[in-house]
Parts: C-alpha cells; structure tokens; sequence
C-alpha cells in the first residue's frame, strides 16, 4: 500500500489562499497541495513572510511557524540554526532556511525530504515563489503557460 501523498513539506494549515492547495485537507487541518513545488512555494512565501516579521529572528520564526505544542521549538530552534549557521536570517537566506525546516519536518535522509529538496524542485519553486499567484492557480495552469 503506498503512502499518501499530500506535497505539504511542512504542514502549512489549510485556508492560507496559497496557490496550488486542492481543497482537501489531512489531519483535520493541514492542505493538500497539487504538486511538491507549490506545497514547497507555499512554505517559502510563509517563511519569507516570517523573515520580515520577525526581523529574521530564527527562534520567533520558528516559535511562530511551530508552536511549542506541537514541535519541541528548542529542538526546532536549535535544528535550524545550526544548519543555517546563524541566529537571524535575511530573504538571502531562505533557500538554507527552507531546507533546514524540510529536514526537520520530514527526517533528514527521508526520502519524502529529498523529494522537496531536489535542485529542479527547489528552483522552480523559488522562482514561483516570487510572483503573487491567485488562490485557485494549479500547478498545471503554470506548466501549460
């Protein structure tokens, strides 16, 4: 039986308006997303987003993307700060910041983390990361264009 495939690489919740979520949910709460580079997308834009509101204080990014009741934040904290090698980050940071939160989530040397962090995944979500997407764009909208 194979395992089913939600390409949320870090449980963004359902109801954000990220382009590429399905509608669907798992877990009562998390999106299902049409392909790993917009659940991928999805968490990059949340994350730069967190970068500018915190100032790019790792702890409160992570405080904030994983509360303390669901992910020891220390560990959390501690995970990816040492895998970006710095404490506040900036927008330049992100593609470390974002492997270090796909690791985390998903076991280091997982196979459903080398997934997300395959350089055509990773690159093609980057760059649709940095154009606003209406909420019902899909994967395939962007792929027959």
């Amino acid at each position: 039986m194979s395992e089913k495939v939600y390409n949320n690489p870090a449980n963004i919740e359902v109801g954000q308006g990220y382009a590429g979520e399905t509608g669907e949910t798992y877990a009562g709460r998390f999106a299902i997303f049409d392909s790993p580079v917009m659940g991928l997308r999805a968490l990059i834009r949340d994350l730069n987003t967190k970068i500018d509101r915190h100032g790019g204080d790792v702890r409160k990014i992570i405080s904030q993307f994983a509360p303390d009741f669901e992910n020891p934040t220390n560990n959390y904290v501690r995970y990816v700060e040492n895998r970006v090698k710095k404490a506040v980050v900036t927008p330049e940071d992100l593609p470390l910041l974002t492997a270090a939160v796909v690791e985390f989530e998903n076991g280091v040397s997982s196979d459903r983390a080398a997934q997300y962090l395959k350089p055509e995944v990773l690159n093609e979500a980057f760059e649709l990361s940095k154009q606003s997407l209406p909420t019902n764009t899909r994967y395939e909208d962007i792929k027959t264009k």
